[in-house]
């Protein structure tokens, strides 16, 4: 078990109020005292994004615990009030980049197989046949270059890349704040579309995943340089991953699906995603 260092707090600062209600919630925690400060801890890396969105609102005093005599809390005669950790609507609103993504992956997937699937394919569409990239850009449709991210074929292939979304993605809007990781998403989704253009030379793909590995190759190369408790995912997550990447381009996934898997978009993407974290190691230290 490897505890996991959320939060620091002066030596004097009473915390027994605050750990008893994490106690009551059934939150897994320790609070032990390191160069001079507390420093609560978790077992759960799961918990941290809520948990922190938790603390910051209790410093800035718009949560107040109040330990009395029978160990319960009361609300502040200021009228700020007791919450507990966000539900699943509050966590959703907290990262507004990731719910956006998830929300149009789900209406990319419902346009596949129809007329307006071709308004977000890599390339523009004349007359029923694909135009070359240099006309597509001269003529302004530079949106392409990112939308075929939200074109999903089936029902499995978008849960699967918005539950690692959900997973991964609130992690980096937390850390990165949202508009880092907007531009996250833009820059790996282009590297990931591009790469597969490049690499099939066709522009019939789409989907989320090669951001997914863009995710992924992040927090990789990330934890390694610059580690942070909010992108501290268990290496075995990691490693299966890593695994799934090589079983897809040995081909043998794809007599397991329509189609086939993009492969190089993938690729891109987890290239797209390690170098981002090497060029921001010295941003999102907090």
């Amino acid at each position: 078990m490897n505890w996991i260092t959320v939060k620091h707090f002066p030596i004097e600062q009473d915390l027994s109020a605050l750990s008893h209600y994490l106690r009551e919630r059934g939150l897994q925690h320790r609070i032990t005292e390191e160069d001079g400060r507390q420093c609560l801890m978790v077992l759960d890396p799961d918990v941290i994004p809520a948990l922190q969105e938790f603390l910051t609102r209790y410093e800035q005093g718009d949560i107040e615990l109040q330990l009395t005599h029978t160990s319960s809390f009361t609300n502040a005669p200021s009228g700020h009030q007791t919450q507990g950790f966000p539900n699943l609507v509050q966590q959703a609103l907290q990262v507004p980049v990731v719910t956006c993504l998830i929300l149009l992956s789900g209406l990319g997937a419902l346009v596949v197989g129809t007329q307006w699937m071709a308004y977000f394919t890599f390339l523009g569409v004349v007359d029923n046949r694909f135009i070359p990239l240099a006309n597509t850009l001269a003529s302004g449709e530079v949106w392409r270059l990112v939308t075929p991210a939200f074109l999903h074929s089936g029902i499995f292939h978008v849960l699967f890349n918005c539950l690692w979304m959900w997973e991964l993605g609130r992690r980096l809007e937390f850390l990165t704040g949202r508009w880092h990781f907007l531009l996250f998403f833009i820059i790996t989704a282009i590297a990931a579309n591009a790469s597969e253009f490049i690499w099939s030379g066709h522009a019939n793909f789409g989907g989320m995943s090669g951001v997914v590995y863009a995710l992924v190759g992040f927090i990789a190369v990330r934890q390694r340089i610059a580690p942070h408790p909010l992108v501290a995912v268990p290496s075995a997550l990691i490693g299966f991953m890593l695994f799934w990447l090589v079983l897809c381009m040995t081909g043998v996934v794809d007599y397991f699906i329509a189609g086939s898997v993009a492969n190089a978009a993938h690729l891109g993407g987890l290239i797209a995603g390690a170098v981002y974290a090497l060029f921001t190691k010295h941003l999102y230290l907090r």
